[in-house]
């Protein structure tokens, strides 16, 4: 009999199991991907190309997507890339978010010279952040959780001369579950050891089911003012809807629905001459499929309670 009930046991453990899966990965290639050089441009079309508020669905740019920079040498450039939604928050507009190819390190935040008059204006160090959201593999036709051994990976690239042109610097793994946002582990680069020309490159792995995430309250806004925008009584009237709080968290074996992944960036700069390219050239996600079972299986389980209760009965 006990035998019996452990093997009921057993058969419904194994109709709720589960398969993880890569649900989303992407790595930029030198001048090629996700942006290519062509017509003797640089691929730098979408380089700064992003410059609105994080809206969710109205945020999106599909494969395809043409767009052409401003400026001295505009450059019009197709996205060849994935899907993505992304937007920028700003406290002045000498920076953007965009993405270009390996070379300019990938879905990054582009910041231009900052002048001293910029910087008292806005009272030091002028801060961007932006966020960019990837659509999961099959997820709707999936209930995709954390399981223990999911990770986010990222290899992040920050220009070596953000030793001097940079202040601060920070990534964070982002998800989407049940339809809201949340922020994962902050992870802050230490900028006074980068030394040398180009960039150095960084991997950042978030543990995703063990990891403390943070609800993103509101996170779609359409408010594309400064941060720094105030109302006559000097107060401040921008969302801030890319800042973390750490107000509500939940453990990341708790998410369950779970449709997008990504990454928020945050970079402040000082007075500089020159700007900086700072950005994530490749990125990969893990999640866990948790499958429904088969009418069969259901089937099978009840017959299995049906004979246990029978066998309970005779030996009363």
């Amino acid at each position: 009999m006990n035998n019996l009930l452990k093997l009921s046991a057993a058969l419904i453990a194994l109709s709720s199991y589960a398969n993880s899966a890569n649900i989303f990965d992407f790595t930029a290639v030198s001048n090629t991907y996700p942006t290519a050089v062509e017509d003797n441009g640089n691929g730098s079309g979408w380089g700064s190309g992003i410059t609105t508020n994080f809206n969710g669905a109205s945020s999106v740019i599909n494969t395809g997507d043409i767009n052409t920079s401003s400026g001295n040498n505009p450059q019009t450039t197709t996205y060849n890339g994935p899907t993505f939604y992304a937007g920028v928050t700003r406290d002045q507009y000498q920076g953007s978010a965009g993405v270009i190819h390996n070379n300019g390190n990938g879905y990054r935040i582009r910041v231009n010279n900052v002048s001293q008059t910029v910087h008292d204006s806005n009272g030091g160090d002028v801060n961007f952040k932006a966020v960019f959201m990837f659509d999961a593999l099959d997820a709707g036709s999936n209930n995709y959780v954390f399981g223990d051994t999911d990770t986010l990976v990222a290899t992040v690239a920050t220009p070596n001369n953000m030793n001097v042109r940079s202040s601060f610097a920070s990534y964070r793994a982002m998800v989407k579950a049940d339809g809201q946002y949340y922020a994962g582990s902050l992870n802050t680069i230490d900028l006074s050891v980068l030394t040398g020309a180009n960039s150095s490159t960084h991997t950042m792995t978030e543990n995703a089911a063990s990891a403390t995430w943070t609800l993103m309250d509101n996170m779609e806004s359409s408010d594309n003012r400064l941060q720094t925008a105030t109302n006559a009584q000097d107060e401040l009237v921008h969302p801030q809807n890319l800042s973390v709080d750490g107000t509500n968290t939940v453990i990341g074996s708790e998410l369950t629905g779970i449709t997008q992944v990504g990454f928020l960036l945050e970079t402040s700069s000082p007075v500089q001459t020159g700007g900086y390219n700072y950005g994530v050239r490749a990125f990969s996600a893990e999640a866990t499929a948790a499958a429904v079972p088969e009418p069969s299986s259901y089937a099978l389980i009840a017959g299995m309670f049906a004979l246990t209760s029978i066998m309970l009965r005779r030996r009363q």
